[in-house]
């Protein structure tokens, strides 16, 4: 017999090739006896693959709760939810696990380096955990840090970056294990505007070219510009956004490329345009590969300022 949360149930997402598939899930906590808070009530939804989504909403609306449900890092009080046809709810934590590490990425506001690694050594390590080889996982450190243009500070710190650049490096280490999803909780929360704006054009790059699917929880509504659809929590309760908002976005973003940096770091003037003669320069210091590259090296890059982070002598 349904219950009452499956019988008010809407579905909302592309019906298609789903890569998660959220049927009435509920998940309830107690504080005391009697003091019920339900974070997510009776939610159906479906997050297609290869797409884009925003979950929008207060704090406390729920949005976190939905997103930990969706990547197994809480479970359902009721309710059912399937990752490609396979129930997560039926899985053991052992499963769960194998799921999170080889299939989803997570993004977090706070960022969550560790603080004496490099940016190499902090991409590098999930893929280390994940058992893949030394030369692949060198090989795709680098191109993931190319890739949200870091190429050239990939040996800094943490402390030596600026917090958009370790959201950065936090986007290229979610993206190590070519996760089919990505799972952002106020991902451009401790960014300012501009820094925010180049991170969700980097997401919109991801999904478009990847094909990868990104469920995203804001309660900026100017973030829902970039993304596919976006749905509301409140209450624990979801519904569909009455459609895209008109909000005038700085001119800024039509300046923000981010193929300055992936592709030959070209130098631009006050309007945006190359700088005459800068391409060929960037072309000619790209045919000089390092002398460690060219002698057939594969360790990574040694961490700037090595000496400061030595353990004492004994």
């Amino acid at each position: 017999m349904a219950t009452t949360a499956e019988q008010g149930a809407k579905t909302y997402g592309n019906v298609g090739d789903d890569l998660i598939t959220i049927e009435a899930a509920s998940r309830y906590y107690y504080i005391g006896q009697e003091n019920e808070v339900r974070a997510v009530d009776g939610v159906t939804w479906k997050i297609p693959r290869g797409r884009f989504l925003a979950l929008r909403g207060r704090s406390g609306s729920g949005k976190t709760t939905l997103l930990n449900l969706v990547g197994g890092l809480d479970q359902a009080t009721e309710g059912r939810l399937f990752f490609e046809g396979r129930d997560m709810t039926a899985m053991g934590d052992r499963e769960l696990t194998k799921l999170r590490r080889h299939e989803m990425g997570f993004i977090f506001q706070t960022f969550s380096l560790l603080p004496v690694l490099s940016a190499f050594e902090n991409v590098e390590l999930s893929m280390r955990i994940a058992g893949l080889g030394g030369r692949a996982r060198r090989a795709r450190t680098r191109e993931l840090l190319e890739l949200v243009g870091l190429g050239e500070r990939m040996t800094h710190r943490p402390f030596e970056l600026s917090g958009g650049e370790q959201q950065r490096v936090s986007i290229a280490r979610a993206l190590a294990n070519e996760p089919s999803l990505l799972i952002a909780d106020e991902p451009t929360g401790a960014l300012d505007s501009v820094t925010g704006l180049e991170i969700m054009m980097l997401f919109r790059r991801i999904t478009d070219e990847g094909g990868i699917s990104i469920a995203m929880a804001t309660h900026d509504p100017a973030l829902s510009q970039f993304t596919d659809d976006t749905l509301l929590m409140e209450d624990g309760r979801l519904s569909r956004a009455e459609g895209p908002l008109d909000f005038d976005l700085p001119d800024l973003v039509q300046h923000i490329e981010f193929d300055h940096g992936l592709h030959g770091d070209e130098d631009l003037d006050e309007n945006g345009d190359p700088v005459e003669g800068a391409a060929a320069e960037a072309d000619e210091a790209e045919a000089v590969e390092p002398a460690a590259d060219a002698a057939g090296d594969d360790e990574p890059p040694a961490p700037a300022n090595d000496s400061e982070f030595r353990p004492p002598a004994q």
